[in-house]
């Protein structure tokens, strides 16, 4: 065994980009043909029309999965159980129940919370600074 547990994870991942990317969407149109094939008749019968419905926003995620990529992050476990937490129990909850929206994604999720975290870079260092327990005066 290597002294990295963790040497072999990008191999294993390839190099961030997932050429199956496709495979964890299970919803070809082929497997479940009743009602993915009454989508493809929406769908395309609102592009043929002149005037397509407008689509709620509140009914559809704000991007599609294919849209995004893996990317390993590497936290303490309490701290990804506490996000996890925070992001079912208290996030998702708030924007379905409070806002509406329905189908909210992990992916979007995810990617909200990363862009607030890069609007935010000194909350960042502070935190690390915190965590080895350096005082901020103590680094000028």
């Amino acid at each position: 065994m290597s002294e990295d547990p963790f040497g072999d994870l990008d191999a294993a991942m390839g190099s961030g980009e997932t050429d199956s990317g496709p495979e964890p969407e299970p919803e070809p149109a082929d497997e479940d043909a009743g009602t993915d094939d009454a989508v493809e008749s929406d769908d395309e019968s609102a592009t043929e029309s002149a005037s397509p419905e407008p689509v709620d926003p509140r009914e559809r995620p704000a991007f599609e999965f294919d849209e995004t990529v893996h990317k390993a992050l590497y936290v303490l476990e309490a701290v990804a159980d506490e996000f996890d937490d925070i992001i079912t129990y208290d996030v998702e909850r708030e924007l379905t129940r409070d806002h509406g929206l329905k189908g909210v994604t992990k992916s979007e999720l995810h990617n909200a919370a990363l862009a607030v975290a890069t609007e935010h870079p000194e909350e960042i260092v502070e935190r690390v600074l915190e965590q080895r327990g350096v005082d901020d005066e103590d680094s000028e």
